[in-house]
């Protein structure tokens, strides 16, 4: 007789089974490929997409902000440099909370029929977006050639803030995911939480113009630590973080990262019942 597996869903609040996810990361990078190959099949620009929506925002917030309102008047780089490179990072952090929060809802079909762990498909998504980030970071580093900047040792930390704008976004993504499948109005949530961060966030417009107490309480948001440290390490841009606010930054992440996981196991056990 051949052996039969029995997959049965947890109870309690439990967090996801990474063993399990690891072994099944062949399927995770085939995901990636697959999804990579689909976006941009019979495009005439192919990958160059990843870097249009950062891109074109650039540029319209340079021609109202800087253009009209001297937005870049309090920064030492070019307008369009600053903007761009917080852009790109932003682009990232977005992408991965709206795109792996819709994940289960978008593989429906899939998830009926065979057994993958549930986790992998955030993953796949938040990985999707890291090859975007990736596309449009040789555009970056092109326009800072273009302007004359180069890259100091400072770089060596861009990991640690790369980190944390992928792991803050999908442990966002974590918690809206199992609700995603069961609402489908779970989605403007998602969207309204991402659209008054990027208010909130010195992304376009530059951090030394708030007044007390702003000044201050604004570096509470992770995505600020994340957007301004990635200047820095690119740019020379200002000064680092704070070690208290990046650590701050990395706990919210954390804490995030844990909750996600926690709703998110729970959600899944009934997942292919509701998708």
């Amino acid at each position: 007789m051949r052996d039969v597996t029995v997959i049965e869903p947890a109870k309690g609040w439990l967090l996801p089974n990474l063993r399990e996810v690891w072994q099944y990361r062949h399927v995770l990078l085939n995901f990636v490929n697959r999804n990579f190959r689909i976006a941009y099949r019979q495009t005439i620009g192919g990958p160059i997409y990843a870097v249009y929506n950062p891109f074109m925002t650039m540029v319209g917030y340079t021609l109202m902000l800087d253009g009209l309102f001297d937005a870049g008047q309090d920064i030492s780089i070019p307008y369009p440099l600053f903007a761009f490179s917080a852009l790109i990072i932003w682009t990232l952090f977005t992408n991965v909370v709206q795109n792996a929060s819709m994940s289960l809802q978008r593989n429906s079909q899939l998830i009926q029929k065979i057994y993958i762990p549930r986790l992998i498909f955030p993953l796949v998504e938040a990985a999707m977006e890291l090859v975007n980030f990736a596309i449009a970071s040789v555009l970056l580093f092109g326009m800072m050639l273009a302007y004359g900047y180069f890259p100091s040792a400072n770089i060596l930390m861009l990991p640690v803030y790369l980190l944390l704008a992928v792991g803050t976004g999908l442990g966002i993504a974590l918690i809206f995911a199992g609700f995603q499948a069961r609402f489908r109005d779970a989605n403007y949530v998602v969207q309204l939480i991402t659209r008054f961060l990027f208010f909130v966030t010195p992304v376009v417009w530059v951090s030394s113009r708030l007044p007390a107490p702003f000044d201050t309480l604004y570096a509470y948001n992770p995505m600020a630590v994340v957007v301004e440290g990635f200047r820095w390490s690119l740019l020379g841009l200002g000064e680092a973080p704070s070690a208290f606010f990046t650590a701050f930054a990395f706990g919210v992440m954390v804490v995030l990262l844990l909750v996600g996981g926690l709703v998110f196991r729970r959600l899944e056990t009934t997942i292919a019942d509701v998708v």
